[in-house]
């Protein structure tokens, strides 16, 4: 069997040097309950080491009893908004500021601006939502380290991925890297064209019926729980500047993972329109 060296050839992901930080969490049910309270502690410790940081929660929707258990709510949370339940929680118990959205996301709100990283942490379930977060990436130049970065969760009901990306071009050279190393990366939607498909049930005609909706959004009790462990190390490694992956896929059933890393051969690998005029350069 032949040796993979992949992370051992993989050179850290490069950030603009910020003295500020915007963490924007889109999605605050599934994954994105359990992932709140990492991003706060997260922005807790940037704000310790002299950043300045701003913390935002997205999500236009209210906890039902039915998110109970799976997500990250109780029982008197029933009926609240899901941003501004969990930053009431969270800013109380972490003593940071934390703005809360209770609207659909709008890429207008994300504007790069000198010496700030934003990162946009996407938990969304839907492509219209997957589509509005990919634009904010429209302002990255390929002159210059991105200001913003896309990080995307994704999961069925026992497996799941996380994606990074900072750039929409399907051209391999504006991936290549120089002497720092990583500073591009195809956006999560490009290395996965399908996050833009609509799903059955997202269609305004469809004609599923409750126990048919019901299957196709069954989940287990864990797997989001695990999506939000692997991207807050996610998060924790970019803002470190050692984050040497930028995909990351698992099943829950087989136990099974697997990361894409960051060697210009796996990111190349990673445009799917690019694969078949460039994969025997790169071959390993």
């Amino acid at each position: 069997m032949e040796l993979n060296l992949d992370l051992a050839n993989a050179f850290p992901v490069q950030t603009v040097n910020y003295t500020q930080i915007e963490l924007w969490l889109v999605g605050c049910g599934g994954t994105g309950s359990w992932l709140a309270p990492s991003l706060v502690r997260l922005g807790r410790v940037l704000s310790q080491q002299g950043k300045q940081v701003k913390l935002y929660f997205v999500d236009p929707d209210h906890v039902e009893s039915a998110n109970v258990l799976r997500q990250c709510f109780c029982d008197a949370e029933i009926g609240l908004n899901k941003a501004k339940t969990l930053v009431l929680r969270y800013s109380l118990a972490w003593k940071m500021e934390i703005m809360a959205i209770a609207q659909h996301f709008h890429s207008e709100w994300i504007t790069p601006s000198y010496n700030t990283l934003i990162i946009v942490t996407a938990c969304v379930d839907n492509a219209k939502a997957r589509e509005s977060i990919t634009q904010v990436l429209q302002h990255n130049s390929h002159r210059f380290a991105p200001h913003i970065w896309y990080l995307d969760c994704g999961n069925s009901k026992r497996s799941g991925q996380v994606l990074l990306g900072s750039h929409l071009s399907t051209n391999p050279n504006d991936y290549h890297f120089d002497t720092l190393g990583c500073f591009r990366l195809p956006a999560p939607t490009i290395q996965q064209p399908d996050l833009l498909v609509p799903q059955p049930e997202e269609l305004a005609d469809n004609n599923l019926s409750c126990e048919q909706l019901a299957l196709l959004n069954s989940q287990s009790l864990s797997i989001n729980q695990r999506v939000a462990s692997e991207a807050f190390d996610y998060l924790l490694q970019l803002t470190a500047g050692k984050l040497r992956r930028f995909a990351t896929y698992f099943d829950l059933e087989s136990g099974s993972g697997k990361s894409l890393y960051t060697t210009q051969a796996c990111i190349i690998e990673a445009i799917p329109c690019s694969q078949v005029n460039t994969q025997p350069k790169f071959a390993r």
